[in-house]
């Protein structure tokens, strides 16, 4: 398998800006879940729900990014 990185300044303006507005969505859910777990005494981790977050986050933006046109 060979896999060929495509360097961020590849992408246009319109798509930079939506990959970080992406992110800072997925911070503020991070940081809102990292919050309101223990306030309303949920009895889960918050690395369960931030860490799979996280995960699927990085991996659709590694495939957004590398995708082949």
């Amino acid at each position: 398998m060979n896999l060929k990185f495509h360097p961020l300044a590849r992408l246009s303006r319109f798509e930079s800006w939506f990959l970080g507005l992406a992110w800072l969505a997925i911070m503020v859910k991070c940081f809102a879940v990292w919050w309101a777990i223990p306030h309303y005494h949920v009895p889960i981790n918050p690395w369960v729900i931030i860490g799979l977050t996280l995960f699927f986050a990085a991996l659709v933006t590694v495939l957004w990014t590398t995708h082949h046109e």
